[in-house]
Formats: C-alpha cells, sequence, structure tokens
C-alpha cells in the first residue's frame, strides 16, 4: 500500500473523511452474524470530467472487505477507512483508475486472479446498464475503459460482502451519516447529470422527496434537481435487476433528453 498520508486539499473532504470514520464507528457493536462487510467510498474515474455520477443502493463489489473484529481493534475503525475504503477508491489495483475494476472484471478473464475474487461485472445489471448509458450517451467511445469517466457511489456506505441486501436495521443505522456524506460528495464532483440505479423507494429519502406517488415510476426524471447549491440534471431509476435492460436504458436515455440516432 501506498503512503500517501491521505493528505486533502480542501474541508469537504476532511468532513467526508470524518463521517466515514463516525459511520464506522457506528459499526463495531452490529452483529453482522458472521458477515464480512464493506465501506464504500466515492470513486472518480481518471477520465471523468462531470459528465454522470451513477449512483448504486449499496455496493455489490469492492476491492476490500472487513470483519466487526478488525473494527474493534486500536484504531479499528480509522484503519479500516483509510485501508479498505478511501485508499481502493483512490488507487484501485493498479494506481491508474480506481474504477478500472469494472472492465478488468468483465467476463472471463485473467484479471480475476489479480483481484482474487469469483465477481463477473458483466453479469451485474448494475453495471450493464450503466455501461450502455454512457456510451450511448457519448461519454466514451472505448469500451475497454468506459467507466473511467464516470464517477460512483453508493446511498449506503456499508454493506454485507455477500450477494445479498442490507436488512432494515443496518440501513437505517447509517440513514443519517449517509445523507450528509452524499451532500458532500455532490459538491467535490459537481456532475452534470446524475443516474440514480437505485429505484425511487430507496433514493426519495436522500432527495428529501415526502411524497413520490406520482413519482413511482420505472424511470423518473426530476430535471435540473437542486442539491444544496448545485444542480444536475437528474434521473432515478428502479434497480436494473428488475427490468429489462434494453427497455430500461432506452427510458433513462429519453429522460436525458437523449436524440436516439
Amino acid at each position: 500500500m501506498k503512503d500517501d498520508s491521505f493528505a486533502r486539499t480542501g474541508l469537504p473532504d476532511n468532513i467526508l473523511d470524518s463521517l466515514n470514520i463516525q459511520l464506522l464507528e457506528k459499526f463495531r457493536k452490529y452483529n453482522s452474524n458472521g458477515n464480512n462487510l464493506f465501506c464504500s467510498y466515492m470513486t472518480i474515474g481518471q477520465k471523468y470530467e462531470n459528465e454522470l455520477l451513477v449512483i448504486g443502493r449499496e455496493p455489490s463489489y469492492w476491492l476490500e472487505d472487513f470483519s466487526t473484529a478488525e473494527l474493534n481493534k486500536d484504531m479499528g475503525p480509522t484503519f479500516v477507512f483509510r485501508a479498505k475504503a478511501r485508499h481502493p477508491s483512490l488507487y484501485g489495483r493498479d494506481s491508474l483508475c480506481p474504477l478500472n475494476y469494472v472492465t478488468d472484471l468483465w467476463g472471463e478473464t485473467e484479471n480475476r486472479r489479480k483481484y482474487d475474487t469469483s465477481y463477473n461485472s458483466m453479469l451485474d445489471p448494475f453495471w450493464c446498464c450503466a455501461k450502455e448509458i454512457v456510451m450511448k450517451l457519448g461519454i466514451c467511445k472505448d469500451e475497454k475503459n468506459w467507466s473511467s469517466y464516470i464517477a460512483l457511489t453508493y446511498l449506503y456506505k456499508i454493506a454485507y460482502s455477500s450477494n445479498k441486501y442490507l436488512f432494515e436495521k443496518p440501513r437505517l443505522m447509517q440513514l443519517e451519516h449517509c445523507k450528509e456524506m452524499l451532500q458532500l460528495e455532490l459538491s467535490i464532483l459537481k456532475p452534470k447529470r446524475i443516474l440514480f440505479l437505485t429505484g425511487m423507494k430507496h433514493a426519495q429519502d436522500f432527495l428529501n422527496l415526502s411524497d413520490c406517488k406520482e413519482l413511482e415510476k420505472y424511470v423518473c426524471p426530476l430535471g435540473e434537481f437542486e442539491y444544496d447549491g448545485h444542480k444536475a440534471q437528474t434521473v432515478v431509476s428502479v434497480n436494473p435487476k428488475k427490468y429489462p435492460r434494453e427497455e430500461l436504458v432506452n427510458l433513462i436515455l429519453e429522460e436525458f433528453n437523449y436524440n436516439f440516432p
């Protein structure tokens, strides 16, 4: 691991890091029933130019996981944050682009040995949907490094490092911290477009939308939505696992005012 001292250049970053460590502190006493956990951190592609921020519900894959036992060691939350959340979000596996893992793990590839995982991003509807949106919006022309052109974050930062969603209790434990983190992330990333691949049910608390009955569609356009001083063209989509991908991609593109050829 590189020793970059995790130096900061701006106040929002300092606050964001502090919130992450506080969040990990809350999970010291959490009974994970033997499940290891992920702690994600906003990830900025090497070629990101503020075109698109993709937001997921919670990470289904992250480069590093940890146990609650690690959180209970001296400096546990601080170490876990630095080594297993922040560092992977900065450098990934090869210090080039932290989002390279998406394309490295796409399909049957030799790269899987380097990552020591069976995770295949090509089989993940989340990434398949994101890729098509990036390519069809013209944000990237090269399929080999398309993930380097986006920024990524998740609503819920801590998740099980297994193929199952969090229960309600651990979601509620982190909700308020995560809402504050999202606002800070947006102030740093300043995206022109934001795509929530989460469903409105999970996004509404983060968007401060109390009555979403009229927005309960598969794809909900929110227009130039204002996030505490920053505006971005925002689309909230149902989880890609729950809708045919081609149809879902076309609906999302329509709401991003994409002109079909």
